[in-house]
């Protein structure tokens, strides 16, 4: 039979494009998280913007046993594990058990040292301490849910980019050769203020990481008057953030500088949020329970609920629309005992793919959910977005047809997302379908 020349060209474009397929998933798969170009995605593949909170756990909670179970009630994806050697010394044990505890919890560890704070010199001090007989294999024990912080806000001033990239470099390939390959996340220095220091040196040092497994992380702590605090500022930064190909997040911010002058030193925080929420940036307000007016909840305490220093206590933790509450999602590696699909073959069906017209999503649910299916292209704009608030349990199908679109949806391969939400969770699938053209 011939084939028209026409058809032949669409035949041989949608072989093309089952090839893309079918060879992806043969890529080398990564021990846990990993970062592929401004994104961070769990082991399963889900997309992770990180949602959490800072907890000074170290003093007085060193396991997270009284903090972990009520930063989980807030939704939150990860949380920063305030870690400190110099005092109170913890031990190995320490830190395999906090770090078991957060990921019981449903969150991320970010486990960071805070004893080279503002000294450049300490990095190595830090790295040492990664690298050790006696600590790396805790960290490989955890590897799949990991992030190690190297350093917590290295630095009292900016740094050169020569001597930023030369030290980082040389910390991030010590740590790989210790064998630790969770990703990595560096800070800005400048006290975490400096967010060009990343920014501009971020994609040099995921080159020279044999990973390429990195995050940056920037510090808003400069009020609203003067220095990245302004409007204009956090727009820049943000935006400079999208167009750079690393993976970038806002690792601490709060609602002032100074205590001690809180109302003369306010910080933009509420336009940061929605800035970085609009733009997928994840961000992760200090602190979950202190002593002073950053603190989230109570201090004695510590309860979810117990919200302080208002409004900036419960808004950023639930009531705010770009709040922890409100966007945070979890991975699906991280929500074992939380089973909202019914279990079967396939947790998800989809057909036809490839498709030309339409394409159908079929949903098992165990409990009434709330579905959303987002559909990406391969420059992650997303181009469809299909939700049903009430899902009665069994199998739900939701339907999306590109013609249905006013903006012009072309042939290509396209990225889905569903997520199934519950009162006891959260559960993601991810995958990939191909449309092709008449």
């Amino acid at each position: 039979m011939l084939l028209s020349k026409k058809y032949r060209s669409r035949l041989f474009n949608l072989q093309v494009s089952l090839l893309f397929l079918l060879l992806v998933p043969l890529q080398a798969q990564p021990p846990g998280l990993y970062v592929n170009d401004r994104f961070l995605f769990s082991a399963s593949g889900d997309t992770v913007i990180l949602k959490g909170f800072n907890a000074m756990i170290v003093y007085w909670d060193i396991h997270g046993e009284a903090n972990f179970p009520e930063i989980e009630k807030t939704g939150a994806n990860c949380v920063r594990i305030f870690w400190k050697l110099a005092y109170p010394t913890p031990q190995p044990s320490d830190l395999d058990r906090v770090l078991n505890n957060c990921i019981q919890h449903h969150m991320i560890p970010i486990i960071c040292l805070w004893d080279a704070t503002g000294e450049w010199e300490k990095i190595q001090y830090c790295v040492d301490y990664w690298c050790s007989e006696a600590i790396t294999p805790i960290l490989q024990k955890y590897e799949k849910h990991l992030i190690v912080n190297i350093a917590n806000e290295a630095g009292s001033t900016a740094m050169e980019d020569t001597v930023f990239r030369n030290t980082y470099a040389s910390a991030v390939q010590q740590m790989r050769d210790a064998g630790i390959h969770t990703p990595i996340m560096i800070d800005a220095d400048r006290w975490g203020r400096n967010a060009d220091a990343v920014l501009d040196n971020g994609e040099y040092l995921l080159q020279q990481d044999p990973d390429h497994n990195l995050v940056f992380s920037w510090h808003l702590w400069d009020p609203q008057n003067w220095g990245v605090g302004t409007l204009a500022e956090i727009e820049r930064i943000i935006t400079k953030a999208t167009e750079k190909n690393i993976c970038f997040v806002v690792g601490e911010f709060g609602p002032c500088e100074r205590c001690d002058n809180c109302p003369g030193t306010p910080i933009n925080w509420e336009y940061l949020i929605e800035k970085a929420y609009q733009n997928r940036i994840g961000y992760l307000p200090w602190v979950w329970k202190w002593t002073d007016c950053h603190a989230i909840v109570d201090n004695s305490t510590g309860a979810y609920g117990s919200w302080v220093n208002p409004p900036w206590g419960e808004s950023v933790a639930v009531s705010s629309p770009y709040s922890i509450e409100q966007t945070a999602r979890r991975p699906s590696d991280l929500m074992g005992g939380v089973k909202l699909f019914v279990p079967g073959d396939h947790p998800v069906k989809v057909k036809p793919n490839p498709f030309s017209d339409a394409v159908e999503f079929s949903i098992p649910v165990r409990l009434p959910s709330e579905v959303v299916i987002e559909i990406y292209d391969l420059s992650d704009r997303r181009v469809a977005l299909l939700e049903e608030k009430q899902v009665p349990p069994g199998w739900h199908t939701m339907r999306w047809s590109p013609s249905d679109s006013h903006a012009g949806i072309p042939a290509g391969i396209y990225l889905y997302r569903i997520e199934v939400k519950h009162a006891s969770g959260v559960v993601f699938r991810t995958g990939k379908i191909v449309r092709y053209s008449h």
